[in-house]
């Protein structure tokens, strides 16, 4: 094409948006073309989970929804039954007992999880249902048992992760999908070792302030699941969460 010739090509339609969709935690496409504009955007990545392609005659759970997106996904793969379950507010998190109280001095968003995810289910004309519910509480009689229960981005949060998976296996019937961020200096200095690092004191002002209590290595999410009474732990492999970069590792095990 000359450079002095205009294109006729019309332009690509401005995409819409919408100040309900900002600020969200996952990135989720709806159908009328909207989409959330979340901190994570998992949808590259999400064969990277273990997660099984189709769940057709399953029943699934999605331990710490957030905004839903694994739960929604779960349901996309044709899961007969899926349960999402969490916690409504960031005030409801394990903070240790002298950040809990400076929580609304230190954290801007505190009440969207239960909106966004309910925003996320209406506009997909879902069948997800949502339980409030703590890790900690979680059991069969809170919300029964699961073919396939997935849990990501949690157990970092959480002051007594071992406590969480063994709450995990007792509503898991089949496989059980955990990630979690790793260490990375771990990972890579002493590979095949069960090794987790504490705390976040080098990003912190305040110790606490970012409710981060682990990082991972592959094999201590392993064997930590192990403990918790799972079997046969394949990991699927460390990759980046777009678009930080942040890594983490994946790992499929069967209820025992």
């Amino acid at each position: 094409m000359s450079p002095l010739r205009r294109s006729t090509r019309p332009s690509p339609p401005p995409e819409r948006r919408d100040p309900l969709l900002e600020g969200w935690y996952h990135t989720i496409e709806f159908p009328d073309g909207r989409r959330s504009k979340g901190y994570f955007d998992h949808r590259t990545v999400v064969d990277r989970y273990g997660i099984p392609a189709s769940l057709q005659g399953f029943s699934a759970l999605d331990v710490a929804t957030g905004d839903g997106f694994f739960a929604f996904e779960m349901e996309r793969r044709g899961a007969d039954r899926v349960v999402a379950v969490d916690i409504n507010s960031v005030r409801d998190a394990d903070w240790i007992p002298r950040m809990r109280k400076l929580v609304p001095e230190t954290t801007m968003d505190l009440e969207t999880w239960k909106e966004h995810f309910e925003m996320a289910h209406r506009l997909l004309g879902s069948s997800v249902q949502r339980i409030e519910c703590n890790v900690y509480e979680l059991g069969p009689d809170v919300a029964g048992t699961f073919d396939v229960v997935f849990c990501g981005d949690l157990l970092l949060h959480l002051q007594n992760p071992i406590k969480a998976l063994v709450n995990i296996r007792s509503v898991t019937e089949g496989i059980a999908i955990i990630e979690t961020p790793i260490d990375v200096d771990l990972e890579r200095a002493f590979p095949g070792k069960p090794y987790l690092r504490f705390g976040a004191l080098d990003s912190e002002q305040q110790p606490g302030e970012l409710n981060t209590f682990w990082r991972f290595s592959t094999r201590g999410l392993q064997d930590m699941m192990v403990y918790a009474g799972f079997t046969d732990p394949e990991a699927q492999g460390v990759f980046d969460l777009p678009p930080h970069g942040i890594p983490v590792t994946s790992v499929v095990a069967r209820a025992g």
